[in-house]
């Protein structure tokens, strides 16, 4: 692999050459040739996790072409077409795909040996035990990927083309503006694209974007107000687009430290926050958002939702009395390792479980609670009844192997309570939401141009329509008053996209100095946030339902 990697970037170096000689016809042949070998490389990647990696190794070739375009700037079609081929590439060819049900039983075995295996781990505090443990899983792992190599290859389609520009523009409501952003030196660029039209503006470069966002996120992670980095973030970003003032939603397409900051957190030139006047959501490109609002669901859901509350210790709820205040920041959900012994338990998971299930129709939705909170019991549901799936659980990220990252119900039987993204994959939903209450579910592993491998993308393949994920830590208190405010607003008929706006701003009008961006900007809206909950065709309730409540 590394011999074909070698010889786009070497057709790139040269490109680059030829840009600052301002021979761009050779440029653009050159650059055309790389594309080419690159896309030879991307049809016979093994997995999807291969095809990222591909990706993410070949950032300067994408780069160059970026260059080239941008040292030109005439065609946003040509620039759009090049972020493209790189941007979200292997969740809109894992979306092609057809399903594969017929699992072989060496690959079933492996997965049970790896789900033993990380029982174990969980249960187990010895430092020493636990890397035993992490090496075999490792070589579990590759002992299954020649199985699971087989399987990718069966069920791949031919290489899926990303959409033209104009495709996609079809695609968008005359109230939305698409940012496709891309981050080079000498100079940024961001592709801004509406139903009626389309230009390439030039912002600074990547290292002078970093410089003005990293004290933002640093603010924010720490706990503490955003003010002057926030306007000087919108300044760079925001203020040559005029197009946001005749839109009121905003859908973007992220690169490098920008998916890391959620944009409504950013100040116009107004002084406000973008929240304040826009929905905002986000899409690993553009052409993943047209196929998700193409996409048609053979059965509208039967069930309203599936709401799992997955605490990994015996609950004892605090509730507050009429008028109190809550104390935010004592509970986070996540972990950074698997020792299950130092998880904290999560004292709102169930109430805000409840919550989803009362407020969208508790006779036509399922409730997973405390010991029902199961890894088994939730596979065993009818997932592609629900049209909505809500999990106020434990999440885990692993940037260094994405396909583990997972949300954390209760063991039981075979299972181990690791709800991984290699098993999400697998699933078929017609869930028009998925909402992930959760630590991290938007973060993982950035590979370029391709995006962030994060739990988002398995559950987008899967079939949701739009999903909601954290950026960073869910206090439990706060996504339990977050989240009743939002789906109150969902069984409104409000929009995906703006009902959790709205929730936002409730939250800000509500506990004013105490809601800190910290706990509410990281909670974003992936796929397509215009999504309105359908009704249901009024299915029964499930047994499911009532076990497990406490």
């Amino acid at each position: 692999m590394g011999e074909r990697l070698l010889l786009p970037r070497l057709l790139a170096d040269l490109a680059d050459l030829r840009v600052s000689q301002r021979k761009y016809a050779e440029a653009r042949d050159l650059l055309g040739e790389a594309a080419d070998l690159l896309e030879g490389l991307l049809t016979n990647a093994s997995s999807p996790w291969v095809r990222s990696r591909v990706i993410g190794s070949m950032d300067s070739v994408f780069l160059a072409r970026v260059h080239l375009e941008g040292s030109q700037g005439q065609s946003p079609a040509r620039m759009f077409s090049v972020l493209e081929q790189a941007r979200g590439r292997s969740v809109l060819e894992l979306l092609s795909a057809p399903a594969d049900t017929k699992k072989p039983p060496e690959l079933r075995a492996g997965e049970r040996r790896i789900a033993a295996l990380q029982q174990r781990l969980l249960r187990t505090k010895d430092k020493a035990e636990r890397q035993r443990l992490l090496d075999e899983i490792l070589r579990a792992e590759e002992h299954l990927a020649p199985v699971s190599t087989e399987v990718f290859t069966r069920t791949r389609v031919a290489a899926r083309k990303p959409l033209a520009l104009r495709e996609v523009q079809r695609s968008l409501r005359g109230d939305e503006v698409l940012l496709e952003f891309v981050l080079a030196e000498p100079n940024s660029y961001v592709v801004v694209a509406t139903r009626t039209s389309a230009r390439i503006h030039r912002l600074v470069g990547r290292s002078g974007v970093q410089q003005a966002l990293e004290p933002l996120v640093r603010s924010v992670r720490q706990g503490s107000d955003v003010g002057a980095d926030a306007r000087r973030a919108g300044e760079l970003l925001l203020d040559g687009i005029p197009e946001l003032n005749t839109r009121s939603r905003v859908i973007v397409s992220a690169d490098g430290h920008l998916h890391q900051v959620p944009l409504e957190l950013i100040e116009t030139a107004a002084g406000k926050r973008l929240l304040e006047s826009h929905v905002v959501s986000y899409v690993p490109s553009g052409s993943v958002l047209s196929f998700l609002r193409r996409r048609q669901v053979q059965r509208p859901p039967q069930r309203v939702a599936l709401a799992v509350g997955a605490s990994p210790a015996a609950e004892t709820p605090v509730p507050l009395a009429s008028g109190d205040t809550p104390v935010f920041g004592t509970v986070a959900r996540g972990i950074y390792d698997l020792d299950a012994t130092q998880l904290p338990p999560l004292p709102s998971a169930n109430d805000e479980a409840r919550a989803v299930a009362t407020t969208l129709g508790a006779a036509h939705s399922t409730i997973l609670l405390g010991d029902a909170a199961t890894e088994q019991e939730l596979k065993s549901q009818p997932l592609n009844d629900y049209g909505v799936l809500h999990f106020a659980v434990h999440g885990i990220v692993s940037t260094k192997f994405p396909a583990r990252s997972a949300l954390l119900l209760r063991p039981s039987g075979a299972e181990d309570g690791l709800v991984q993204a290699r098993e999400i994959l697998e699933w078929r939903l017609a869930a028009q939401l998925v909402t992930l209450s959760a630590c991290d579910t938007g973060s993982g592993a950035a590979h370029g141009q391709e995006g962030v491998a994060s739990l988002v993308r398995p559950f987008l393949v899967a079939g949701a329509r739009s999903v909601v994920a954290n950026l960073w830590t869910a206090d439990d208190r706060f996504s339990l008053a977050l989240m009743r405010e939002f789906y109150r607003q969902l069984a409104a008929g409000t929009d995906v996209g703006e009902g959790l706006r709205r929730a936002k701003l409730r939250m800000l009008e509500q506990f004013g100095p105490q809601a800190v961006p910290k706990l509410w900007s990281g909670v974003v809206v992936y796929g397509d946030s215009a999504t309105v909950l359908r009704r249901t065709s009024g299915a029964a309730e499930t047994g499911g339902a009532s076990a497990g409540r406490k």
